[in-house]
């Protein structure tokens, strides 16, 4: 506890110092007012947002360092997001799990595999940095033109080529190369290909072995100019992952100076996982009328995930100290030969729509016409899931139970499933903006509505009604807003799944009434030229009903597949951003958050939810030579409180331990040798031409994603007591990574 106060405290002692450095280095101008003030290579740091949105600095993702990169590893260090795995893209949100963030693409509803059970599987992530236009990310309260999810969206826009361009980037964790151009007014192009592996970081775990894992994408997004009022865009993706890995042996220390101990493990077997996964989608834009806009979006996204292993393990855990002590010898097995298809399309006709005309008042007041927004969506969605699952343990020769001396299975799933699910969503949004005074107001309102036919024959069907709402004042150097509504979230095929596989098409959308008040103050600083700052504060409140209770593995949500549960969750997030060197954006955000439910006939009440990370601050700071700008460098700090976790297949009220607090930092230094030393571009062609040194989790810390379970002989198995341990399952720790990329 001492440490964790001592940890908390410096935390707190840097975060202030970002504050107090913005405010030392000037003065704030109370007579400035920051709308509109473009920043070159940086999003605009000084824009007021729409809504609960935050703007996400893309180029942040091809240069910071760290593992995971990509759009991803930037937004996990947003307001309000949380993660504790490096070799994750999936995070949590205020709450939340990854199954309750929506991402889109230029207006498309993108998915991810389903079957993935470790970090160390997922690959890439399906947003390309190099072909991203800009990024607006919400952690809350967002509209109804969004899809029924209750956390957060993640909306990115790609790139409308105005010249030929084109990047090449490599490193020890893989490459990326990308092209865009276009030819003359009516055709433009930009594609991108990417290669990851993680077989160097993955190295540096406990589990060694043979890593072999090879992620593949390529992705290219054609758009057609017919005339000034009708555009079409093609976008097609297709990803090959595969992971291979035959484990030898495993060596883990834990516990404390007092108590230490070691797990020991040789392993037999391998695992060989493919995930394959391919999109197609098209979006034709008609505007008749200058008034009239029509879009028609469609989508079909096709995903073959394949899951086998075989692994036979013999372990020792052993008392560590000058005379090692048996506390536990073992073994066990783990067997899976699982299979999932899933194939999920999509069409919707979606209009904008202005009606009436700009006024002014005679006392001045300016109000703008109403933006109608409306969309008719249909999605049907078919899942083929197989399921042929089992793993045992033996502790010390206690494999079978002393009642028959039957085989006694820790977890045995079969199941052989097929699923229909059809979806008809509607929306309608009214946005008005006006001005009184130096006052400026915004107000959106709209209701979504969703029916769900879940199953075939027998399933559910269930009409869905969300309204919500959002208004912002803006005026002077502040931003007041407030939003909320009802979220609801529809269940897919992985809510649906019981433990032992069979599917209950009888589980309702989970709802959440959310509330989101939030402050932003915009000011500039700096001696000499002023730079422009905000300061961000948001509190929200959510109250969740009908929930479907989960248990985590790693990064695999397992359900109880039952609406049996009621919730809530609230906190406070902050955030500074700006430029506290010229012309590069730094951040840093600390976020305060509880959640907890009550599950129906458990007797236990109140317990917190497996999302309830009570603490998290995340810091992206960027820096260059003062005399030297083609040479800087970034610094990525995380800090997230412990999770709750508890012993596999126990009821939830048992998961209630907290695992240690996540702690990373990473360090990236570079050299841009297409620059001069006032940052100006040497040559014609080459932008960019930088070589890097990144220091992977540079203070070398041992986070806990997971852990290993071993029971002894004195463990009791009717009662669930006694001689069980709990083993971490430790994540990456340091590496030096070297990279280089070239823009043209």
């Amino acid at each position: 506890m001492k440490f964790v106060s001592t940890y908390m405290t410096l935390l707190s002692l840097l975060f202030l110092s970002l504050v107090v450095h913005a405010q030392v280095i000037g003065k704030v101008d109370a007579d400035t007012v920051l709308v509109d003030h473009e920043l070159q290579n940086i999003n605009v740091v000084g824009q007021k947002g729409r809504e609960s949105f935050q703007s996400v600095d893309a180029s942040a993702a091809l240069n910071t360092a760290g593992v995971g990169g990509g759009i991803e590893g930037v937004v996990k260090s947003q307001m309000g997001v949380t993660s504790n795995s490096e070799l994750s893209s999936q995070y949590r949100v205020r709450g939340g799990n990854f199954d309750e963030n929506l991402v889109y693409v230029n207006n498309i509803e993108v998915f991810k595999p389903m079957l993935i059970r470790s970090g160390e599987q997922e690959g890439l992530s399906f947003v390309n940095p190099d072909m991203v236009d800009r990024v607006n990310f919400s952690s809350g309260g967002f509209n109804v033109s969004f899809a029924d999810k209750m956390s957060s969206v993640l909306d990115v826009k790609y790139k409308v080529p105005r010249e030929w361009h084109a990047s090449a980037r490599a490193s020890l964790l893989g490459a990326s190369a990308h092209v865009e151009g276009k030819a003359g007014q009516l055709y433009s192009q930009i594609t991108g290909v990417r290669y990851k592996t993680n077989k160097y970081v993955l190295g540096s775990m406990d589990t060694k072995g043979e890593y072999d894992p090879t992620f593949l994408d390529v992705q290219s997004l054609h758009n057609f100019n017919f005339s000034s009022n009708v555009r079409l865009n093609l976008l097609g993706y297709y990803a090959s992952n595969k992971y291979d890995f035959v484990p030898k042996n495993r060596e883990t220390t834990f516990g404390t100076m007092a108590d230490a101990r070691k797990f020991t493990i040789y392993f037999d077997g391998n695992e060989a996982d493919r995930y394959k996964t391919g999109m197609f989608a098209g979006s034709l834009l008609v505007s008749p009328l200058q008034e009239h806009t029509f879009y028609i979006n469609a989508s079909h996204y096709r995903s073959n995930e394949q899951e086998n292993y075989d692994v036979l393990g013999e372990y020792w855990l052993q008392q560590a100290g000058d005379s090692e002590t048996n506390i536990g010898v073992g073994g066990y097995m783990e067997h899976a030969r699982n299979e999932l298809l899933s194939i999920i399309s999509t069409v919707a006709l979606r209009g904008t729509d202005y009606v009436g005309t700009h006024k002014w008042t005679p006392r001045g007041t300016s109000i703008t016409p109403h933006r109608l927004t409306w969309e008719l969506k249909l999605q049907h969605e078919h899942f083929d899931d197989y399921m042929n699952e089992w793993s045992y343990s033996d502790s010390a020769g206690y494999m079978a139970s002393p009642d028959n001396g039957l085989i006694r299975m820790d977890r045995y799933v079969y199941s052989d499933n097929k699923l229909d699910t059809r979806r008809l969503m509607a929306f309608l949004m009214d946005e008005i903006d006006f001005y009184s005074g130096d006052n400026h107001y915004e107000l959106c309102y709209g209701v979504r509505v969703s029916n769900n036919n879940v199953g075939n024959d027998n399933g559910v069907s269930e009409t869905i009604v969300s309204p919500r709402l959002s208004f912002s004042m803006s005026h002077d150097r502040w931003q007041h807003r407030i939003s909320g509504g009802l979220y609801s979230q529809s269940p897919m095929l992985r809510e649906l799944r019981r433990n032992d596989g069979t599917l209950n098409t009888d589980v309702k959308a989970q709802r959440s009434w959310q509330i989101v008040i939030g402050n932003d103050l915009y000011f500039e600083a700096g001696d000499g030229e002023r730079r422009p700052f905000k300061f961000t504060v948001e509190a929200y409140y959510k109250n969740f009903s009908r929930l479907n209770p989960y248990s985590i593995e790693n990064v695999r949500i397992r359900y109880m597949a039952s609406n049996c549960a009621k919730g809530y969750a609230y906190g406070i997030d902050a955030k500074i951003n700006g430029e506290l060197v010229e012309g590069v954006e730094s951040w840093a955000c600390l976020s305060f958050m509880k959640t907890a439910e009550d599950i129906e006939g458990d007797g236990h009440g109140w317990i917190a939810r497996p999302s309830d990370q009570r603490v998290n601050f995340s810091m992206m700071f960027n820096d260059y030579i003062p005399t030297n700008k083609s040479m800087g460098a970034n610094l990525n700090f995380v800090f997230g409180s412990g999770l709750p976790f508890g012993p596999p297949n126990s009821q939830r009220y048992k998961q209630t331990s907290r695992m240690p607090g996540y702690k990373r930092v990473d360090l990236g230094l570079f050299k841009d040798f297409a620059k001069n030393k006032e940052g100006k571009q040497k040559w014609e062609v080459v932008k960019s031409a930088r070589l890097g040194v990144e220091v992977l989790n540079l203070f070398d810390s041992n986070n806990t994603i997971s852990h290993f379970w071993v029971n002894d002989v004195n463990y009791n198995y009717s009662e669930g007591k006694g001689g069980q341990y709990a083993v971490p399952n430790y994540l990456t720790s340091r590496r030096i990574n070297v990279k280089l990329s070239f823009e043209m």
